[in-house]
């Protein structure tokens, strides 16, 4: 068998596939934001880990209280995408051996005091060092949650269908720019704003993710998990200032809510905007394909956004 390059989005599918074996009790399996367990007849606890990688997604130089508290973000924002509710997080941490005590200090004041703002307390983790001065620091985080909605209702990204509407909350592109105001490291993570949604549109919400790789990848995957494509329309695109549609589409880490519904959704979720981006329709070959409407014409573009390792 001749070996593949390297392809996130192709480990992700093999990871899905054996998930689809695992025991009973797992109630939402990999390939979602987050997976859920059933402890007993009644009881649900969410989990999921997300990490940061010093060079990779922030700067090396970045201030590490910032670090830390962009870690346990991005978790908090795969919660919001379940409409979920957050309880506690596990965080741990590979240093290189040239970081100071008052660097790694910083940096669990981050982690700990974002948790405690967001009702999640940092409770326990690890920490290890590198063995080599040149090697990438990075700060993992798992985040628990419990169903926030009745009857332990969580949002999954699978339920997209043909003549679906998919919608976004707030504005998109340029988080990762100079002049992006620094979104990436410090975001509102959308929870109450999921919350809300799902409470306002009940069963016309069917599926959800939030946005970290720009909706060319992201709403791929909502399309691939509901078995259709999706197209859409680049005059509705809510674009960030000094941002065009390539940007809105492809930069990610805007960590918004990007979703399908079955109706329209509501114009605003207090005060955070709510716009209609494109729709869902019948897959054409491979269920997943993305592509835009603009000046008269179809293209694709599932191929922007951000991709870990090269297709």
């Amino acid at each position: 068998m001749t070996d593949q390059p390297l392809s996130e989005s192709r480990l992700h599918t093999r990871f899905d596939e054996l998930g689809r074996g695992l025991s009973a009790r797992v109630l939402l399996s990999p390939g979602d934001d987050m997976a859920m367990i059933g402890l007993d007849s009644s009881s649900r606890v969410l989990v999921a880990a997300d990490q940061v990688v010093l060079g990779r997604h922030t700067r090396m130089d970045e201030d590490p209280q910032a670090i830390g508290r962009k870690a346990v973000l991005r978790n908090l924002s795969d919660v919001a995408a379940m409409a979920a509710k957050p309880i506690a997080t596990i965080a741990t941490a590979t240093l290189s051996p040239g970081r100071s005590q008052a660097w790694a200090e910083r940096l669990h004041a981050g982690l700990h005091e974002t948790g405690l703002a967001f009702d999640a307390p940092l409770i326990g983790g690890d920490l290890a060092i590198h063995s080599s001065e040149d090697s990438a620091d990075v700060v993992a985080v798992t985040i628990l949650a419990v169903p926030a909605l009745p009857l332990d209702r969580v949002i999954s990204r699978k339920g997209a269908a043909a003549g679906d509407l998919l919608a976004v909350t707030g504005r998109l592109g340029g988080s990762l720019q100079p002049d992006g105001g620094g979104r990436h490291l410090d975001f509102p993570p959308r929870l109450e704003e999921a919350i809300e949604l799902a409470d306002s549109m009940g069963e016309d919400l069917v599926a959800m993710l939030d946005v970290s790789d720009g909706i060319a990848r992201d709403a791929g995957r909502l399309a691939a998990a509901g078995g259709v494509d999706v197209r859409i329309t680049a005059t509705s695109l809510p674009c960030n200032p000094g941002c065009d549609w390539r940007k809105a589409v492809g930069d990610g880490e805007d960590y918004e809510l990007l979703f399908a519904c079955r109706s329209h959704p509501p114009a605003m979720l207090d005060g955070l905007p709510v716009t209609v981006i494109g729709r869902f329709m019948e897959a054409s070959d491979a269920p997943g394909d993305v592509s835009m409407e603009m000046d008269g014409s179809i293209r694709r573009v599932a191929d922007l956004g951000w991709e870990h390792a090269g297709s």
